[in-house]
């Protein structure tokens, strides 16, 4: 490992070093907003071309998400060196992971990746996938954002911008799609200029159907039982609304009005369980563990049923999100502009899964099936930002801002007893044996702010980003209140250096802070130690290298990085808790993060286009860290892991070590009306931990896209096919381990889908 490490180091140095060098005996190119391909994001509150952010930034375009068949947060994943997302058995949990810093406790408030609607904070998982359908750009900016993001913007930031506001032109497109298994997809974007250059009014909607493409074997499968999963595992019904509008009364003035409803209707994927107390295990004490690659084919429950089984009464995720924004810009000078943006977001959720081992058997202590319901409740968080920056000709840049949130989060995780192989759907919590109902309202305030420098012209720039956060929370559960109040400030710093216009390298530093809080748990004696937990930190630090080449015809990033991450929340069974009392939240030791992220695009000839994406991950336990959960929960034996629950060393669990993909796309005309295209892509990640123990593991995979079709004039027609070699693969694996049982909860990803659709833009 440490040969392939030193040869993945080299490498990157190379590139981050000698590429530019190579490059600068070039011809400078033509200006970069001549060649018609420049990227545009806005990670630093600012527009900005891609390629000239001291960043390691992956960004998509609308005409990336198409072309690339990118339906979901999952596709955008694939195809981003460096960043995972897993949404787990039914989309509530869903858990994006930046370079391997992964959020242990998959149910806690807070994520270690931040969210965004344009601008806009996603407090909450459930909301995390929005369609894909009408975006203009996402963008995943990686390493630490919490100098101008805030939010818990600890291991990075995925941006969607969803709005195109043009006050000039008439745009309106659409796209009609259908697929086996009963798929339709339907979107369309209208942008009307109401009073050209002054006034225009704006309305996307989209909605996405699938009927899932893994049989239930369950005998109740295909009685239509909905809410539920119906037929077929990994079924969807989700729809989005936009309406917005755009004013400018004068040259100084732009004023921004946005609803955006997104609605999630998800089924449960297909899986199965792995429990101890059904003996399933091969390993550790008892045995309790599993050991090796975590199986496709379900091992059988009592009943002998083979293939995946699951009670079609379960509700992946039913979510609904409202979202409201403003925003204001105001031009004082040519140098000096005032922003303020506000935004009031709510959404609820509720989902059943059903968490028998076998449902056609049930829990026979209790006379039915369990069945555990989370996530379920709702949120509404209201926020205001203002900022006023300075840009001059000369490239000194300043920005100062404030930020104020509040917000109320309700969550309940239970569990209940359903009647054994019932019909009738289930609209609430029934038959309740356990739950942890809590109520979280938050108060956040904080200042920010960012100065850039040039140094010698325009090659040489200093940047110093920091922000100081104030926050309280008041937790109410079990009838008690809690307070936890924590203040932090979180800089960092960036320099890089334009070796010629297209060529770039820097360095940065940044510190990532996620907030602590307050425990809520249906134990009521929970110890002082355990009630609160404080808030986990990174230190981040990269080099990397920009280089734009052959007249803009391609692309080539490179970026180091390394993460030094203490006081890391955690899972574990609180101290002398009874039978199904919810884990609690700790701080546990460190770990260490280092890796390289390789991105490259290139028209190798004219209309012919490869792209390539490659990242290692090292991500590994500090020595001297304690898993309290596997401690208390009595799985190891000293053979096969520390009975004390010492992981030093081990590998930080559900990231797979090595991540890449591979696309090319190629155009050609038939007629002098109507050209051909064709896309290929192929993804790849290697097999990774399910959790500390470093015993189960989830197999390698690589996964084929594929896309024909044809241009006329501003029509387009292809068909497609999403994991063409019809790969069966776990997706991911959910772990728990308590005094009481230890299981898995392998989720097995989707079989091949083929589809055809059809689209316009006018």
């Amino acid at each position: 490992m440490r040969t392939k490490w030193n040869l993945l180091v080299g490498t990157a140095v190379m590139g981050c070093l000698l590429t530019p060098a190579a490059h600068a005996q070039e011809a400078e190119s033509e200006e970069a907003d001549a060649r018609g391909n420049v990227i545009i994001v806005t990670a630093r509150k600012v527009e900005e071309s891609l390629q000239d952010v001291p960043l390691a930034i992956t960004a998509f375009t609308a005409e990336d998400i198409r072309n690339r068949s990118i339906t979901s947060l999952q596709d955008i994943a694939l195809q981003t060196p460096g960043f995972v997302y897993e949404d787990f058995s039914n989309g509530g949990y869903g858990t994006p992971t930046i370079r391997g810093a992964n959020n242990f406790n998959i149910t806690s408030l807070e994520q270690n990746v931040s969210v965004f609607i344009d601008g806009i904070y996603v407090p909450r998982q459930y909301s995390f996938d929005v369609a894909t359908l009408g975006l203009e750009r996402v963008e995943i900016v990686k390493g630490p954002q919490s100098a101008l993001y805030g939010a818990n913007a600890f291991a990075g930031a995925i941006n969607y911008i969803v709005a195109n506001r043009d006050l000039n032109d008439l745009q309106v497109s659409g796209t009609a799609g259908f697929s086996e298994d009963n798929g339709f997809d339907l979107a369309g974007k209208l942008n009307v200029p109401i009073i050209e250059g002054m006034f225009s009014m704006r309305l996307a909607g989209s909605m996405s159907k699938y009927g899932g493409s893994i049989p239930n074997n369950h005998p109740n499968a295909d009685l239509g039982i909905d809410p539920g999963t119906q037929g077929n595992f990994g079924g969807y019904d989700d729809s989005s609304i936009r309406v917005g509008a755009t004013f400018e009364p004068t040259d100084m003035i732009t004023l921004d009005f946005d609803y955006y409803r997104f609605n999630v209707d998800k089924e449960v994927h297909a899986g199965y369980r792995i429990e101890s107390r059904n003996g399933d295990m091969n390993c550790g004490s008892g045995p309790r563990l599993f050991c090796g690659e975590l199986p496709v084919t379900p091992i059988p429950g009592p009943s002998g049923t083979p293939g995946y089984v699951q009670d079609p009464r379960s509700i992946g995720i039913n979510a609904s999100t409202n979202l409201y924004r403003a925003a204001a810009e105001v031009r004082l000078t040519d140098e000096i502009t005032f922003n303020y943006l506000f935004g009031k977001i709510n959404g609820d959720v509720f989902a059943g899964g059903n968490s028998d081992k076998d449902p056609l058997i049930g829990n026979v202590a209790l006379g039915g099936n369990i069945f555990s319901y989370g996530p379920g409740g709702n949120f509404d968080y209201e926020s205001h930002e203002a900022r006023i920056q300075y840009a001059g000709d000369n490239g000194f840049y300043a920005m100062l801002g404030g930020f104020a949130q509040d917000g109320s989060d309700f969550d309940l995780f239970a569990a209940g007893v359903s009647p054994l192989r019932g019909t009738t759907p289930i609209t609430a919590i029934e038959g309740l044996i356990v739950g942890s109902p809590a109520i979280t309202d938050t108060k956040t305030r904080a200042i920010f702010g960012r100065i850039e420098v040039p140094l010698i012209g325009d090659q040489l720039s200093v940047s110093v980003e920091g922000r100081y956060t104030d926050e309280e929370k008041v937790l109410l559960s079990g009838g008690s209140t809690f307070n936890y109040s924590d203040s932090y400030f979180t800089p960092a710093f960036s320099i890089d250096y334009k070796i010629t216009p297209d060529n770039m390298i820097y360095a940065k530093a940044g510190r990532g802070v996620k907030s602590g809080g307050a425990n809520s748990s249906s134990f009521a004696g929970l110890i002082d130690a355990e009630r609160f937990f404080g808030p986990d930190a990174n230190w981040t630090y990269e080099i990397g290298s920009k280089n734009t080449f052959a007249d803009g015809r391609g692309f080539l990033n490179v970026d180091l990085f390394y993460i030094d991450w203490s006081n890391l929340q955690v899972p574990q069974t609180p101290t002398g808790a009874p039978l199904n009392t919810a884990t609690v939240t700790v701080n546990l030791g460190g770990a260490k993060s280092k890796g390289v992220e390789i991105s490259a695009d290139y028209e190798l000839v004219p209309n012919f286009r490869v792209n390539a994406g490659l990242a290692y991950v090292d991500a590994t336990y500090n020595g001297g860290v304690i898993s309290g959960r596997l401690a208390r929960a009595g799985v190891c034996d000293d053979v096969i892991c520390a009975a004390n629950g010492d992981v030093s060393g081990n590998q930080l669990q559900r990231q797979s070590p090595w991540q890449w993909n591979l696309g090319a796309s190629y155009e050609t005309p038939i007629t002098d009306t109507v050209e051909m295209f064709a896309r290929v892509d192929v993804f790849g990640q290697s097999s990774q931990f399910t959790d500390e123990s470093n015993t189960a593991t989830i197999m390698d995979r690589a996964l084929v896209n594929a896309r024909l079709g044809v241009n006329y004039e501003r029509w387009s027609l292809a068909v497609w096919a999403k994991n063409l070699l019809n790969e069966t693969y776990v997706a991911n694996a959910f772990f728990t381990a308590t005094p009481f049982g230890s299981n898995y909860v392998p989720s097995i990803g989707q079989k091949r889908r083929v589809g055809a659709t059809l689209s316009f833009d006018f």
